[in-house]
Order: structure tokens, then sequence, then C-alpha cells
């Protein structure tokens, strides 16, 4: 029996190179695609999908979270996340919520296809840029352990941090970054959980500390 995908990205050109490339696969069939989270989910509950290819950046819900919700009814789905952000703590959210994979599309189709036959057969799936950023983390803990620790924050991070300090609305950082506004919320609640701090003026405040901005 094939295999049952279904797509939920919001870019056509990427799901007409995708349905292409299933379509010659022997073992997959593609249910179904979708172009946003609400789509999705409502295409999840109606196909029961094997397996879901699911976007991070959505026009109106963020993918890990349209992830959280499907597995909560379709525990056994398997989803990997499609995603050119390949920003580490956001390869955390979508693991801890629940993806079996995590794949760059920076990579050919074939690595995708790669990903669905380990997903499949009950294995995690990490592209090389993702896996390699994890490593990487992994021996800068290694190196500084004994160290005070601070919160290592991704280049992302980074960024909407300084430009949080800078004074940026949501809006202005979502467009300087070309996220969705509801993903620089996502980011900012992250920041200040991760940061220890308790309002917009203790992050401004650790972004001086910590040279990521000046006054």
């Amino acid at each position: 029996m094939k295999a049952k995908l279904l797509l939920v990205d919001d870019h056509a050109m990427l799901r007409s190179g995708l349905r292409q490339a299933v379509s010659q696969h022997a073992d997959l069939v593609l249910a179904g695609e979708a172009s946003t989270g609400a789509q999705g989910l409502k295409l999840a509950q109606e196909l029961k999908p094997d397996v879901v290819i699911m976007d991070v950046h959505m026009p109106d819900m963020n993918g890990i979270e349209v992830t959280r919700q499907i597995l909560s009814h379709q525990p056994g789905a398997k989803i990997i996340i499609f995603s050119s952000d390949a920003d580490r703590a956001l390869v955390d959210e979508a693991l801890q919520a629940g993806a079996c994979g995590y794949l760059s599309k920076r990579g050919a189709i074939e690595e995708l296809l790669q990903a669905i036959e380990s997903v499949l057969a009950g294995r995690l799936y990490l592209s090389p840029d993702v896996s390699a950023g994890i490593l990487e983390d992994y021996r800068k803990s290694l190196c500084h352990e004994g160290e005070p620790s601070k919160p290592l924050l991704s280049e992302r991070e980074r960024q909407l941090l300084k430009l949080v300090a800078e004074g940026g609305r949501n809006k202005e950082i979502a467009t300087q970054l070309a996220i969705s506004t509801k993903s620089v919320e996502t980011y900012r609640s992250r920041l200040m959980k991760k940061l220890g701090c308790s309002s917009p003026a203790d992050l401004v405040r650790y972004a001086i500390r910590e040279g990521i901005a000046s006054l």
C-alpha cells in the first residue's frame, strides 16, 4: 500500500515541484495540498495522511503550532518540517512539538524523498546543515563546561533582540526579517523566557549589556 502524503506550504511553485517528484515514487501518493495552516489542519483530519510535509512560516499559522495540533488528534502521523529557516531554536521547538524530521529547502528533492523513507521506517531525519548546527552547539557547550553559563542565542534570535532593543515594532521586525508577525511574537515570548526577562524593558537592558545593541 502506498504511503499517503499531505503537503502544507504556501509556495505554489514548490508544491508543484514536490508534486512531480512524489508522482514518480512508486510507494508514495500525494493525497492533498494546503497553502495555509488552517487548510492543513482540515485536510489532515479528513485525509489521515501517513506523512505531512510542513512549512514553518505561513500566512495564518506557524507550522510548528499546526504540527502540535495535528499530532494531538493523530499521534501516529509522521511530520517533516520543510523550511528555508534552519534556526536552531526553531529546530528544537519542532522536535519538541513531535516532528520526526527537519529538512532545509536548500537541499535536493532526492533528500526529501530520503527523509520521507526514514520517518516511515521509524527514524528521525535531520538535514546535514541542521544536524551540523546541533553538533556545533554541543561542542561549544563542552568547551564552556564549568564556566558560568549564558543562554545560547541563535543568529536569528540575536537579530530580533537587536531590533527589539532598537524600538522596532512587531510588524517592522517581521518585514526586516522576512517572517510573519506571529513568528515575531513567538520569538519575543521565547526570548523573554530563555533570558529570564519579565518585560520588554528587560530585553532591552540585556541586549545593551551583552553588546547586541547600543544606546
